[in-house]
Formats: C-alpha cells, sequence, structure tokens
C-alpha cells in the first residue's frame, strides 16, 4: 500500500537536476493543488536561513503555507547528488520537500524530526536508493508509518 504522506505521484525517482533551485522546482511541479512559484519561493527563503541538507546524503527542505489544510510531502532521489551544501559537505541524493500549515507549528518539528531520524538510518536510506519505481518508494515511507 502506498504512503498516503508520500504518494507516488509526488515521487521523482530519477531527477538529473543540475543545482539544489533545479531540484526543488522539480519538486514544487509535483503539488498540483498549489502555486509551484509560492512554494518555491517560501522554500528558498528557509534555505536561505541555513541549509537543510543533514548528511548522509540527506537534504528536507521544508516550509509553512498559508492556506495549506495539512503535510505535504514530495520526495525526489538523485543518483548523482546535488550540492545541498550539507553539514558533512556531501552531495544529497535523497531530497525530501515538507510543507505544513503556518498554523501548524508543533506538527512541523514533529514531522520534520521524524523524517530526520528515519533518513539517518543507513538501511533505509539503502532501501530508498536500490527501489527503481515510484509505487515502490511511496510503500517504503508507508511501512515506516507515514501514513497519516
Amino acid at each position: 500500500m502506498p504512503s498516503a504522506l508520500i504518494p507516488p505521484e509526488r515521487i521523482i525517482a530519477c531527477s538529473v537536476a543540475g543545482s539544489k533551485r533545479a531540484v526543488l522546482t522539480e519538486l514544487a511541479a509535483l503539488l498540483h493543488a498549489l502555486d509551484p512559484d509560492q512554494v518555491l519561493e517560501s522554500i528558498m527563503a528557509r534555505e536561505q536561513l541555513g541549509s537543510t541538507g543533514i548528511g548522509h546524503g540527506v537534504a528536507i527542505p521544508h516550509s509553512r503555507l498559508a492556506d495549506l489544510a495539512a503535510p505535504i510531502l514530495a520526495l525526489a532521489r538523485h543518483p548523482k547528488g546535488v550540492d545541498f551544501e550539507a553539514i558533512d559537505g556531501k552531495p544529497a541524493h535523497l531530497i525530501v520537500m515538507l510543507l505544513v500549515p503556518d498554523d501548524a507549528a508543533s506538527s512541523h518539528l514533529e514531522l520534520l524530526a521524524r523524517l530526520a531520524r528515519l533518513l539517518q538510518e543507513d538501511e533505509f536510506r539503502k532501501q530508498l536508493m536500490v527501489c527503481d519505481d515510484v509505487m515502490g518508494l511511496s510503500e517504503i515511507f508507508a511501512t515506516k508509518g507515514f501514513n497519516t
């Protein structure tokens, strides 16, 4: 069963974007119910405060948006990696965009912490990197409880 929080239609299995901004633009374009320019502007403003590259080939760009009813996640897997100015200096291969309602500060932090803990697990990252389709990638997140 695919993840409700990261459904297959919000996953890029093989991004070839050449920059952080380009991969974020790709992810924003997957969020059909939202204005991609507003999403990109919000995410890039957050990136200006400090990199969301958490190391181990992972970045979790995130922001809060007004008029958003519930958290939205999108995933890009980048085989070559893209520079996210991560704390370990390594490129990001797994980029998980997190958007939450503007008034959901505590759930934002909880979801961000949950994602960060999960993506720090070597085995979980390996599963994501070897899976070859968006349905499978969504299901991997579902098995870890990312359904609601």
